[in-house]
């Protein structure tokens, strides 16, 4: 039975970010957790098996590990065993019911992996769609917090209502030698709001098995973690891509995906089934 309750999808529809507690239980979060300890591991000792040939939607793994931080991306095209548990858990369930999704796909994964107190378990200020060449309301990330994270555990904070901006922002991971297109504003800008004295920052402490739901253009960022803070801090995220979301590349979208480049695509359209398969959708409901 889904946890999403009409409270959760009107605070998602105001504040760009939910938490939805209890999600997944404790065998999930302890099969998720053995998953990502054994593949981070293995990339480590260089015994991660390699792609045999280019895949049509997602990128290679890319993995960073140092001083305390573990960033892994795109693994799960990779690992058979983490997308037949995400399939099998409540995570496509939970997603539409938040968005009114009827179908989703898979796009992006991330692990992040924080222990010690380095600079580097912070994350900086950003949203997410401003470099995508995907737009769309329902591209949201999935995040699911696999141990508990307190105030002192780089918890996510978020600039409450940031979705609701009609423009995008001009990444400094984006070229910047080029004309920014109308609807794009200085990166400054984005930094300036959320260090306003008025900033509506919200800090979003979870227990493992809670979930995050993060609209795609909602301002977010974590602080460091802090002297007092054992442990780690260990998070799984997945980027969805709902029913209404639509490729829109622009010059200001970094197009690294490789379905970017597949014939098959058409601009304002959705990727066709064909490039980038639908795991999930809603069921018809049958007739009373």
């Amino acid at each position: 039975m889904s946890k999403v309750t009409q409270a959760h999808i009107d605070a998602y529809d105001e504040l760009g970010t939910v938490r939805v507690p209890g999600v997944f239980d404790p065998p999930f979060v302890r099969r998720l957790t053995a998953l990502l300890d054994a593949a981070t591991d293995a990339l480590r000792a260089g015994r991660f098996p390699k792609r045999t040939g280019p895949d049509p939607v997602f990128r290679d793994i890319e993995f960073e590990d140092h001083d305390g931080y573990v960033r892994l991306v795109n693994l799960m095209p990779q690992l058979p065993a983490l997308r037949a548990a995400i399939l099998d858990s409540p995570a496509a369930e939970t997603v539409a019911a938040l968005t009114g999704a009827t179908s989703l796909r898979f796009w992006l994964d991330a692990t992040f992996s924080k222990v010690g107190l380095a600079s580097e378990t912070a994350t900086p200020w950003h949203n997410d769609e401003c470099t995508f060449t995907l737009q769309g309301a329902q591209l949201p990330s999935l995040w699911i917090a696999l141990t508990d994270v307190g105030p002192d555990n780089s918890p996510l904070q978020t600039l409450a209502r940031s979705h609701r901006d009609r423009h995008r922002y001009h990444s400094t991971f984006l070229p910047q030698d080029k004309e920014r297109p109308a609807n794009y504003r200085p990166w400054s800008e984005l930094l300036e709001r959320v260090h306003a004295p008025d900033a509506d920052i919200r800090t979003w402490t979870a227990e493992a098995g809670d979930i995050l739901l993060i609209h795609p253009k909602t301002i977010h960022g974590a602080p460091p973690r802090r002297a007092d803070q054992g442990g780690r801090r260990l998070a799984f995220t997945l980027r969805w891509v709902g029913s209404d979301v639509l490729w829109q590349p622009n010059p200001l979208t970094l197009g690294l995906a490789p379905f970017d480049r597949h014939p098959a695509m058409s601009v304002d359209a959705p990727p066709p089934e064909a490039v980038f398969p639908i795991v999930w959708r809603r069921e018809p409901r049958s007739a009373s």
